[in-house]
């Protein structure tokens, strides 16, 4: 047995954990676009730090491809149902609910409601996921 071992066969794959996948899935192509476009410098390099977080923002088109790279495994690795992908993507998402908490807080002080809401949303399918993927078999 080793770790890249599935769990259970994929097609007994749980809804939550597919969902998560997909989630993790489309922040990496957001992460990646993002990467992109900083590296052709059509947006700043700090516009999608509500995707990767300030820290990584502050990186450079660098910081977005390789958070990109890390949530495709992540999602890559649930998807097949390998061993390690499910506390790599929990700490992943873990890691992705600290930038929210400043930018929540920001737009509550603010009265910004698309902050709120925007922010809000984040940390919740965040939380889902964490949620999802620890009460996963």
């Amino acid at each position: 047995m080793t770790l890249l071992d599935p769990g259970v066969p994929n097609n007994e794959r749980p809804l939550g954990t597919a969902l998560v996948a997909l989630l993790l899935a489309a922040f990496a192509v957001i992460a990646s676009c993002y990467g992109i476009c900083v590296a052709t410098a059509v947006v700043p390099f700090n516009s999608g730090a509500w995707v990767v977080g300030e820290e990584v923002a502050m990186r450079g088109w660098v910081g977005y491809i390789l958070a990109g790279f890390a949530h495709l495994l992540a999602a890559a690795g649930l998807w097949r149902r390998w061993r390690w992908a499910r506390w790599f993507a929990v700490v992943l998402l873990a890691a992705g609910l600290l930038p929210s908490v400043p930018g929540v807080s920001a737009a509550v002080v603010d009265l910004r409601l698309f902050g709120i809401a925007f922010w809000g949303v984040l940390i919740i399918l965040r939380a889902a996921a964490i949620y999802a993927l620890m009460n996963a078999e």
